[in-house]
Parts: C-alpha cells; sequence; structure tokens
C-alpha cells in the first residue's frame, strides 16, 4: 500500500512537471512571436519561476493538488473496474489517465465560465499533449503495481 502511493505521487510530480513546462513553452512561443528574446535560459528560469508558482502563488488551486484529485479518482475508477474485468493494468491506467487528464483540459474550462485558465492547453495539440502525459503516467503507474491486488 505504502509502495502504490508513493510511485502515485511520483507519477503525480512527474505529470506536474511536464503540465508546467508545456504550459511555460506555450507562454515562450507567444512571446517569441510577439518580438521577445526567449533563449534557453530565459526558459528554463520561466520553467523553475512556473514550477513554484502554479503550485504556491497563484490564483488557481495548485495543480499538484489538481493532478493529484483527477489522477486519484481516474485510478480508483481503474482498479475498482479492473476488479470485475481481467485487462492488463498498464494500458487500462494508461487510458484512465489519459481519461483523467482530457476530462480536466475540456471541464475546466465550463467550470471557469469559459476561460482557459492554462494556456498549455489552449490548442488541440496542447490538449493531446497534456492527455498524452496523463496516459504516460498511467502506463507507468500501471506498470509498477504489484501482480496481486
Amino acid at each position: 500500500m505504502k509502495k502504490t502511493f508513493a510511485i502515485f505521487i511520483a507519477i503525480v510530480i512527474l505529470i506536474m512537471t511536464l503540465f508546467v513546462i508545456q504550459t511555460t513553452a506555450s507562454y515562450m512561443q507567444y512571446l517569441y512571436q510577439m518580438g521577445m528574446p526567449v533563449d534557453l535560459s530565459v526558459f528554463l528560469s520561466a520553467v523553475g519561476s512556473d514550477l513554484i508558482g502554479m503550485n504556491f502563488r497563484g490564483l488557481l488551486p495548485p495543480i499538484i493538488l489538481v493532478i493529484f484529485v483527477v489522477l486519484g479518482v481516474a485510478f480508483f475508477v481503474a482498479h475498482l473496474i479492473l476488479r470485475r474485468i481481467s485487462l492488463e493494468k498498464k494500458y487500462f491506467y494508461a487510458f484512465a489517465g489519459a481519461s483523467g487528464m482530457l476530462t480536466l483540459v475540456t471541464l475546466f474550462p465550463a467550470l471557469s465560465y469559459d476561460l482557459e485558465m492554462y494556456r498549455g492547453a489552449l490548442s488541440l495539440l496542447g490538449k493531446g499533449y497534456i492527455t498524452a502525459t496523463g496516459a504516460l503516467g498511467g502506463y507507468i503507474f500501471g506498470l509498477n503495481l504489484p501482480r496481486q491486488s
């Protein structure tokens, strides 16, 4: 149980980091298109700042908490379903993670008066990337689960 929770926390941190990197990259691309000088050091500085800012200083709930809840619900539902049917855990948890993150990026604007709060999820490519990070997290989670549960 402790090992599974530790794996889950590691997955949440991984997904949160990838989410923040994509959101920051989207902002940096916008600034570059507006003629601002953006280089690797500015990008890395912005990523570091956003990792702290999106978790401790933002107006929105901390992104790590949002991802914790989204993946927690998705993986719990996957666990309940897998108790009834026989499928490979790694693929089903990948599907659950992708579904959870897709739900986050599609429903969050509806909950916030149609405002897209995370710039990284503005385009279909951004939504696809964030969904893929959820699939990656679910796949890694499913790979690391014990054989019997």
